[in-house]
């Protein structure tokens, strides 16, 4: 059986190369591109899971284009993935966290939420669907969407086969609104991949270009590899940056919670090892798939017309600052993920050094379909990369054109860490609080952003965090304490302006504009905690600048500045 598979593909390799030289004049359905989306779930940069994976490294590395400043916006699977269908960042979708932390101060988010937000009603699918694309869909969907909602199938795609229990061997799927249960013989990564094969050979309407979205579950844990991949990498281990379980004096200048972590112990040490090589090994037929639908699409005459696009929803953590695995943090190893594009027009070899964000992605492909449906562009908050993807852009210049600012934000608790930490400050339910932030992470900016390489943290606490990664990869030292206090009020005036952006204020920042804040030292964010938490580390608003603590400290008749009002009226909704 697997000698007629490797066959197989062996053949539909010899196909594509062929296809590249005798399709030239051949007619596609449409002028309008393909899409594919290959998203995975969990996979990092920092930790060097892109070396492992070599048919990535030959057809998107050597013959695409490759972001190595891509961020998404927030470091949690379900929060993550509605903003890349969505277009939004997650404080405009509202989906906060994967489900499970639901408590009186928010509803975190998940599947059930985004349903009934009515957030379905607007998607890459709906949009594309009327733009006259066939849209398909097979893998995870949401957190939340489970064997319970297999009958549901979100308003616009036509192919539908959503992974309802995320089980390596064995996943459950809605087949269109039924059920299917694999035998625990299939492998899901296969399985996925010959359904894709399947679609794209024998499924599609040939007269309508289509938008192929594939979310296999790996390398997320327990990232269980294929029978056949169970034994590769014997000696990989998770890296030793300066970053991996620090001593004391490094991890002192962490904020919040995560300063009191003790050091990892022999068990915790020894099963991240583990896990990174069952994440590799995962990988594999990930790997795998990634060549069968280069190839496919060669065999079936589309390649030439078709974007692949590689993307991570988000990254991972491995022993770093003492923190078992997980995500959830505002640091490069979380939130800095995989993203390589293949396609027309597409120079191989290039690196793009711009900031890229997942809410660019969904106006991305609405530009490269021509979509002309009702999009309402307030509800968008990324802009499109088709000025970089076709070259009219500079991929790296010295002063960022398209992006040089990326927020990311964390509203709820850390990465469920295990019963070890039971009995410390701030943990209830397996996780950690406070761990609600605001990020920027600031790239070759202009003005006094020039030649930055920094990731500038505000807590929900008041605590902040500031690194230049330049000098500092791994981002180590916190140079909050010694930092210009100007610097530190520009910073805080991005946040602020960021948090709660909509649309363009997203990403149309002026550098030149951005003064120093005189209210930083404001927290903006309250701390969305499990309602039941003892002690003060449940906050249900923020701290109140000194004038306004009993309110409004002007007569009528008083001569107020602009400035103070627009304080009052950040603030005044507290006084209510």
């Amino acid at each position: 059986m697997r000698m007629a598979v490797t066959l197989r593909m062996a053949a539909l390799h010899l196909l594509n190369f062929v296809s590249c030289v005798v399709l030239v004049g051949v007619a596609v359905a449409e002028d309008r591109p393909n899409i594919v989306f290959l998203l995975t779930d969990d996979q990092d940069v920092t930790a060097g899971s892109l070396n492992y994976m070599p048919h990535l490294g030959r057809l998107l590395r050597q013959e695409g284009m490759e972001f190595s400043n891509f961020f998404v916006s927030t470091g949690l699977c379900c929060p993550s993935r509605a903003t890349i269908i969505r277009g939004q960042y997650c404080h405009n979708t509202k989906i906060y966290d994967n489900g499970e932390l639901n408590n009186a101060t928010y509803l975190s988010g998940a599947f059930v939420k985004f349903l009934e937000e009515g957030l379905e009603n607007s998607t890459v699918g709906t949009l594309l669907t009327e733009a006259g694309y066939e849209t398909a869909l097979v893998g995870k969907y949401l957190n939340g969407y489970d064997d319970g909602n297999s009958q549901h199938v979100p308003v616009g795609w036509a192919h539908w086969m959503g992974m309802t229990d995320t089980s390596y061997f064995g996943a459950h799927f809605s087949q269109n609104g039924t059920l299917l249960k694999t035998g625990d013989s299939v492998y899901q990564t296969d399985f996925i991949n010959q359904w894709v094969y399947n679609y794209l050979t024998k499924t599609r309407e040939t007269s309508k270009p289509f938008f192929l979205y594939i979310a296999p579950f790996a390398p997320h844990a327990p990232a269980t590899p294929a029978k056949r991949h169970a034994n590769l990498f014997p000696d990989a281990k998770a890296p030793r940056f300066p970053s991996y379980n620090p001593d004391d004096e490094l991890q002192e200048m962490k904020p919040s919670w995560v300063k009191r972590l003790p050091l990892l112990n022999d068990n915790q040490i020894s099963s991240i090892d583990v896990l990174y090589r069952h994440r590799l090994q995962s990988l594999q037929a990930v790997d795998e798939m990634l060549l069968n639908i280069t190839t496919t699409l060669g065999s079936i005459g589309v390649a030439r017309n078709t974007y692949l696009f590689f993307m991570g929803d988000n990254g991972q953590h491995l022993g770093d600052f003492r923190m078992p695995a997980g995500k959830r943090q505002a640091y490069d190893t979380d939130v800095l993920v995989p993203f390589l594009v293949h396609g027309p027009g597409i120079k191989a070899s290039t690196n793009v050094t711009e900031v890229v964000q997942s809410v660019d992605l969904l106006p991305t492909w609405l530009e490269l379909a021509k979509a002309k449906g009702p999009l309402n562009p307030k509800l968008i908050d990324g802009k499109s990369i088709v000025p970089l993807l076709s070259g009219s852009m500079p991929p790296s210049p010295k002063i960022n054109q398209f992006r040089s600012v990326a927020l990311v934000e964390m509203y709820g608790g850390s990465s469920n860490m295990g019963s070890r930490y039971k009995g410390m400050p701030g943990f209830e339910k397996n996780r950690f609080y406070n761990n609600t932030y605001q990020a920027v992470r600031i790239i070759n900016g202009s003005e006094w952003a020039q030649n930055a390489d920094w990731l500038y943290v505000e807590w929900c606490t008041g605590e902040k965090e500031l690194y230049n990664s330049s000098n500092d990869v791994h981002q180590v030292y916190n140079l909050v304490n010694s930092a210009d206090p100007k610097l530190l009020g520009r910073l805080s005036a991005l946040v602020s302006q960021l948090g709660d952006c909509v649309a363009e204020q997203c990403y149309d920042i002026d550098f030149k504009a951005v003064t120093e804040d005189p209210y930083a030292e404001v927290r903006r964010l309250k701390c969305f905690n499990p309602p039941d938490m003892p002690g003060v580390l449940h906050h249900d608003r923020p701290w109140i600048p000194d004038a306004f603590v009993y309110g409004f400290p002007f007569a009528d008749s008083d001569l107020v500045p602009d400035d103070i009002i627009e304080v009052w009226e950040r603030y005044k909704k507290y006084f209510n």
